[in-house]
């Protein structure tokens, strides 16, 4: 879905008070004894994403949102704006670095959720999860087409590294139960098939819990794990909510 139609989407849903459209993808209304308590004041949203790199080496984006709930008809919509941003990376990404940390990331908000707290719709940004298992058949059609030349391991970290880009995409969106964690850890893993008889594994995980006195999201942490014949990659994606 383009993004200008993502914004016709949810200035739809907003404006119209979510009769209708929503109805059709939120989950029947909550009574209101369990409807989910909301912050009366601005919170502060941060992430903090690791991405581990061939030579041992990592790159760490932080930001951190200024965020606001409100009730919106039989929804909860969140609004924000960043207040901080900060990249840690080798000397050699410097440059990138630096584009990442002037990337502007006010599109993703407002962002609608249902009224249990799940994510319907954001920004420009994708909302949907990734299909992954497509996203590895993808990467295992690219590897097989790779030419094979040099030492083994040299081929093992190009197979490690492509099959790792793939299933990182996972993390262009937000967990749908980001900001009211469920009780149930996801767990999702993924057999990999390469080429001379190779086998691996990938495996995305996340786990979140909610504030001791609140059902708002605490902390929660996503990684994603890539192995093939005794080699690693890692991805870590750090998540917390605290009152501002």
């Amino acid at each position: 879905m383009a993004g200008s139609t993502r914004r016709t989407l949810l200035a739809g849903l907003i404006g119209a008070g979510m009769a209708g459209s929503l109805a059709a993808i939120a989950r029947p209304l909550v009574a209101a004894d369990t409807a989910l308590a909301l912050s009366e004041g601005p919170m502060l949203l941060e992430r903090e994403l690791v991405r581990e790199l061939s030579d041992g080496a990592a790159i760490t984006v932080r930001r951190g949102w200024e965020i606001g709930f409100a009730r919106q008809a039989r929804g909860i919509l969140v609004s924000g704006a960043q207040v901080s941003a900060s990249v840690d990376a080798p000397p050699n990404l410097a440059q990138l670095a630096a584009i990442e940390q002037r990337r502007s990331t006010q599109g993703m908000f407002p962002i609608l959720l249902s009224e249990t707290g799940l994510i319907l719709a954001s920004g420009p940004a994708p909302t949907a999860p990734a299909d992954l298992s497509a996203a590895l058949r993808s990467a295992e059609a690219v590897i097989a087409r790779l030419t094979r030349s040099g030492p083994r391991r040299d081929s093992l970290m190009r197979y490690l590294a492509e099959v790792h880009r793939a299933g990182s995409s996972e993390f262009e969106i937000m967990p749908a139960d980001l900001f009211f964690p469920a009780a149930t850890p996801v767990r999702q893993v993924e057999a990999i098939a390469l080429p001379d008889g190779i086998a691996g594994e990938f495996a995305l995980l996340w786990e979140a819990r909610a504030a001791p006195d609140a059902r708002w999201l605490a902390e929660g942490e996503r990684q994603v794990i890539t192995r093939i014949d005794g080699l690693e990659r890692r991805s870590r994606e750090l998540w917390k909510l605290r009152r501002a």
